[in-house]
C-alpha cells in the first residue's frame, strides 16, 4: 500500500490540475461569449495564437534562458547572502542587535525604487539586474533564517553542550539544522519574490528576457496576447522551478531530521 502522504500529495497534485483546467475554461468561455473584451483580455487559445505569429520558438527559448540566468544569479547570491547575514544575527546576540535595525529600516523598500541607485552603482549592465533579484531574494531569506535561529529550543543546545559540543560545531551541527524549516520557508519565499521583481530588474536596458518582450510589445503597440503569454510563462516558470526546489529542500531537511 501507498503511504498516506504519497496519496495525499497525488490528491493535491490531481485537485491542483482540475483547479487550473477549469479556470483555463473558465477564461476562454468568459472571452469566447464576450463576458470579458477579447482585445483587452484575450483567451488563452488567442493570446497563444497571437504569440505563435509574432514570436519565433528560439525568441521565446531565448527570453527564458535570460530571464532564468538573472532570476536564478540573483536568487542564489542573495539568498546565500540572507542566510549568512540571518544566522549570524541569529547566533551572535551583537551582530543581531548590530545588523536588525539595518535590516528592518531597508526592508520595507520595495525593489523597484532601488533601480536608479542599480544603475548609478552598476551601470546599464548584467549586475544592475542581478542586484535588483538579489533584493528580492535577500529580505526574506534573512528574516526566515534569523527567526529560525531565534526559535531554537534553549534545551536542544544544553542537550548538545553536555556532548561537548560548542562554538562553530554547536552552530553548524546543531543549531543550523534545527532553524532549516525556517529557513527553508524564506528560500521558498525569496525564490517567489525573485520571480516578481524579475520585470522591474528587465526594466534596465534589457534586450532580452521575459519581462523585456512583456515591456517592449507594450511600449511597441503590439498584440495584448503576446504580454499574457508572457506573464504566463513567467507563472509557469516560477511554478516549475518553485516545485523543484521544495521537493530538494524536502530531501535535505528530511536527512536533518530523519524524515
Amino acid at each position: 500500500m501507498k503511504p498516506l502522504s504519497r496519496l495525499s500529495a497525488a490528491s493535491d497534485l490531481t485537485l491542483g490540475l482540475i483547479g487550473a483546467i477549469l479556470a483555463v475554461a473558465a477564461w476562454e468561455i468568459s472571452a469566447r461569449t464576450g463576458l470579458v473584451d477579447p482585445a483587452i483580455f484575450p483567451s488563452p487559445s488567442l493570446a497563444i495564437r497571437a504569440a505563435a505569429e509574432r514570436l519565433t520558438a528560439e525568441t521565446v527559448a531565448d527570453n527564458l534562458f535570460w530571464s532564468l540566468l538573472r532570476v536564478f544569479s540573483g536568487f542564489l547570491l542573495g539568498a546565500l547572502a540572507g542566510a549568512a547575514v540571518g544566522i549570524a544575527a541569529g547566533w551572535y546576540r551583537g551582530f543581531g542587535a548590530l545588523a536588525r535595525p539595518l535590516i528592518e529600516l531597508l526592508r520595507p523598500i520595495p525593489p523597484l525604487a532601488w533601480i536608479p541607485l542599480a544603475i548609478i552603482w552598476f551601470g546599464l549592465g548584467e549586475p544592475s539586474k542581478f542586484f535588483i533579484i538579489f533584493l528580492g531574494a535577500f529580505f526574506p531569506v534573512v528574516t526566515a533564517a534569523y527567526q529560525g535561529m531565534r526559535s531554537i529550543d534553549p534545551m536542544l543546545l544544553k542537550a548538545a553542550q553536555t556532548f561537548g559540543l560548542s562554538g562553530v560545531p554547536l552552530l553548524l551541527r546543531v543549531a543550523v539544522p534545527a532553524a532549516a524549516p525556517d529557513l527553508a520557508t524564506g528560500v521558498r519565499i525569496g525564490w517567489g519574490l525573485s520571480f516578481g521583481v524579475l520585470v522591474a530588474a528587465e526594466l534596465i536596458a534589457a534586450d532580452r528576457g521575459l519581462g523585456y518582450m512583456i515591456i517592449n510589445e507594450r511600449n511597441t503597440g503590439g498584440s495584448v496576447g503576446v504580454i499574457v503569454v508572457g506573464i504566463l510563462l513567467i507563472g509557469a516558470l516560477n511554478l516549475i522551478t518553485d516545485a523543484a526546489i521544495g521537493a530538494a529542500i524536502k530531501r535535505w531537511i528530511g536527512r536533518w531530521h530523519g524524515a
